[in-house]
């Protein structure tokens, strides 16, 4: 009897050693780097692999699979062999809901060490250096960004960021942006009249929205497909892959696939604070890593084994189709948007870079028109 008294007890007290642990040390583990954080300011910690002797988390506002998130995962995995797995890159998707404002905003307070932030953002901030490459109809294609973006103005563009505390490191591609609307295809300027388009939160784009004739309101994505279904929104300007992750396909009737409105880029800053704190060699790693980011996410969108379209149109049932402007209309929606170039050109550093730009795009050659998918032509 007294054994199993002895024994009882000793059971009694390991209990309450384990449940005193818990409470005191057994934190929940943080969520894993594809988790959303949940507001701006309160995104989740993400821990590295416990032999990381150093771990940055990255924020960026789409899903692990858009084109942003594929890239951002190869500089991650870059990072990693480059340092011998002593450097992690914790990604953190979806940040604050896919807001923007909000990555931008946190970065710079230092509530997270890195971002990669579209680059329309940046105007908002009193960074200009970016305006350039979304001026509309100015680089139309992947062969002109990626000579932009291998050239020096790409470098000249990412000293901007010094301004408001943040070391860019590098520029890389979402999809070249297009028009797509819940009812008809939006081919010509009248078709454009009396259109609610959703726009990011930049003065740049909502001008150039308004100039082709629709009226710009300025949404996180992870309120737009609700805007769409109750009429909200008659339209947005979107990539490929923006489309097909977020599932707009169900709300959307036609995307013009010939006019590309401008290129939608995001730019990898990292906290001066965050920044400074790193050795020579971590800085060494992430700028290493970094230089192949541009060519990466062109590299994954100009992969001619993509089935993103053919999997859109799949996806899509019949219900989504491309619609293709004719030269006429295309040339009628870019006379539109004179005015925004006539404002533009008459401020630095926007005016110096888009004659750069031009320079460039004037030396490279047209790639050739991919047709869409069997059933998936509005005409």
């Amino acid at each position: 009897m007294v054994r199993a008294m002895r024994i009882l007890l000793g059971l009694m007290i390991s209990s309450i050693l384990m449940l005193t642990a818990a409470a005191c040390g057994g934190e929940q583990a943080p969520a894993p780097s594809t988790a959303p954080a949940p507001a701006p300011g309160r995104s989740p910690d993400v821990a590295g692999p416990p032999s990381a002797e150093r771990t940055l988390r990255v924020g960026y506002v789409t899903t692990a699979s858009h084109p942003y998130g594929l890239a951002l995962e190869r500089f991650a995995e870059s990072v990693r062999r480059r340092s011998a797995g002593r450097m992690q890159i914790a990604l953190v998707q979806q940040y604050a809901g896919g807001d923007d404002v909000a990555l931008l905003d946190d970065l710079r307070a230092g509530r997270i060490d890195a971002g990669s932030v579209s680059a329309p953002v940046w105007q908002a901030a009193g960074v200009d250096s970016f305006l350039a490459l979304q001026m509309p109809f100015l680089i139309t294609d992947y062969a002109i960004e990626r000579a932009v973006l291998a050239s020096p103005v790409a470098t000249d563009m990412l000293r901007g960021t010094q301004s408001i505390g943040l070391t860019g490191l590098a520029i890389h591609e979402g999809g070249l942006r297009k028009p797509a609307s819940a009812e008809g295809c939006l081919l010509a300027p009248d078709d454009w009249r009396g259109v609610t388009m959703r726009s990011v939160q930049s003065e740049l784009l909502a001008e150039s929205i308004r100039a082709l004739g629709a009226e710009p309101t300025a949404m996180p994505l992870s309120e737009v497909e609700k805007a769409l279904e109750t009429g909200q929104l008659d339209a947005i300007e979107a990539n490929l892959g923006l489309v097909y992750t977020l599932g707009y396909y169900r709300v959307l009737r036609c995307m013009t696939g010939n006019v590309n409105l401008w290129p939608f880029p995001t730019v990898l800053a990292v906290n001066d604070d965050a920044w400074e704190a790193l050795t020579p060699a971590e800085q060494k790693w992430m700028t290493a890593a970094a230089g192949d980011l541009a060519d990466d996410s062109l590299d994954i969108l100009t992969d001619p084994a993509s089935t993103v379209m053919g999997d859109l149109c799949r996806a899509a049932q019949g219900f989504f189709f491309f619609g293709t402007a004719t030269p006429a209309e295309r040339a009628a929606l870019r006379a539109s948007v004179q005015p925004v170039y006539d404002q533009y050109l008459a401020t630095e550093p926007t005016d110096g870079f888009i004659r750069r730009i031009e320079r460039i795009k004037a030396s490279v050659p047209a790639p050739p028109v991919r047709p869409y998918p069997p059933g998936c032509s509005a005409g």
